[in-house]
């Protein structure tokens, strides 16, 4: 028997922005669904454990991590009230699972990752996906929660000059961005027609590439390698 799908309009909905009423009323019904909440607590606990592992790239703080991939997934199928939650529950899970922090427990990293799933489905949820709208969501939260945050974060922690953790934290964070953002679009194209069978996200979602997009890629790619030849012309 062939199967009918029981998408409704509403389900097959896009937004080009999501400062309409309509985006609101639509990311509020993802609340009251089961199977999306239960999707949601489970890739919480997949992005939690993929946060454990990290490659150093130099120093005790300067750590690449690869939970982004699955964090920007997550927010793709939650929307944004969902995914504030999920945020608190990664960070804690991430916590629990890494057996926690000589610190302790430090609420400000739960902030953190809270508002990074926000900005992520803000701009991924319900929408068409290109290169330059994950770049834009990607440059978005390392910027404001990486850099800005991060280093509020770490001078709290463990003392040094703001300016330190700032410097270091936008180096990496400019430097690894084309890659993170194409990393994003290779997994987004791949899982989008999965998710889209399964109904978690609309059959009307595209992944798209525009010529603009690779120009865009070149000129990112281009300053990262820029800002770590400088770094490195002005350490040594």
């Amino acid at each position: 028997m062939k199967h009918v799908s029981t998408q409704t309009a509403a389900d097959r909905t896009l937004f080009s922005t999501p400062l309409t009423p309509a985006y609101f009323r639509c990311a509020l019904s993802n609340l009251k669904s089961v199977r999306m909440i239960t999707t949601t607590a489970l890739l919480c606990a997949v992005c939690a454990l993929i946060d454990m592992f990290f490659l150093p790239i130099g120093g005790a703080f300067l750590r690449v991590y690869f939970s982004f991939l699955t964090a920007g997934l997550l927010c793709m199928i939650a929307g944004p009230f969902l995914a504030l939650p999920a945020g608190i529950l990664v960070d804690t899970l991430s916590f629990l699972f890494s057996g926690g922090d000589p610190m302790g427990y430090f609420p400000g990293y739960a902030l953190s990752s809270m508002l990074s799933f926000l900005i992520y489905a803000l701009f991924l949820w319900r929408t068409h996906l290109s290169l330059s709208r994950i770049f834009i969501a990607r440059l978005t939260v390392n910027v404001l929660i990486n850099v800005i945050l991060g280093s509020v974060w770490k001078h709290i922690l463990y003392g040094n000059a703001y300016i330190v953790y700032f410097i270091s934290g936008a180096i990496k964070n400019i430097a690894l961005l084309p890659i993170e953002a194409a990393l994003m679009l290779v997994l987004y194209r791949r899982m989008v027609p999965i998710l889209q069978k399964l109904h978690l996200i609309p059959g009307s979602v595209e992944v798209t590439v525009r010529r603009r997009d690779y120009v865009f890629s070149v000129i990112a790619g281009l300053i990262g390698i820029a800002v770590l030849i400088g770094y490195y012309i002005y350490k040594n």
